[in-house]
């Protein structure tokens, strides 16, 4: 399955929120002790599995970019446990918007969003516990606040690929 590249992402998010937004890939993950969302997508025809794990900091810019939030209103909502319903309403809508620049072979559906990957279990789970690729991106947005996204993926054979 082809790699998310940064400029599809950094323009879907752009268009996305109206702001720029960059995203720079990196080589390796950083270890960091900030909460993390997970964003399950199923790919057809394929039937496999794509998991975006995000900072919820990263994930709070862009819904409250979305829903016309300030940076500094983003952040108290970010400090109540669970998420509001509107962020987390939007946090589901950019989860969504993002499916069209996660991949470029198929088209992938975003199925759920966890808090745990206890939660992630199935092909997702698979994928999770021995990904073929992992494609990390440190993410910068005009006026909020960044963060990590990391898109986990399968392999997927060229000939399951063929129609």
């Amino acid at each position: 399955m082809a790699e998310p590249t940064p400029f599809a992402l950094s323009r879907r998010f752009s268009q996305l929120i109206g702001r720029k937004v960059t995203f720079v890939q990196l080589t390796a993950e950083t270890v960091t002790k900030i909460k993390q969302l997970y964003g399950i997508y199923t790919v057809l025809p394929h039937n496999t599995s794509i998991i975006v794990k995000a900072d919820l900091p990263l994930l709070g810019s862009f819904a409250g970019a979305l829903v016309g939030f300030p940076d500094c209103v983003v952040r108290e909502h970010l400090r109540v446990t669970p998420i509001e319903e509107i962020l987390r309403d939007a946090i589901y809508e950019v989860f969504n918007i993002a499916s069209a620049a996660i991949t470029t072979d198929g088209r992938a559906v975003f199925t759920k969003m966890v808090t745990d990957p206890a939660y992630i279990d199935g092909a997702a789970g698979t994928v999770l516990a021995c990904p073929d690729r992992r494609s990390y991106f440190n993410v910068s947005i005009d006026g909020y606040q960044g963060g990590r996204f990391t898109a986990i993926a399968q392999f997927v054979p060229l000939e399951k690929m063929a129609p």
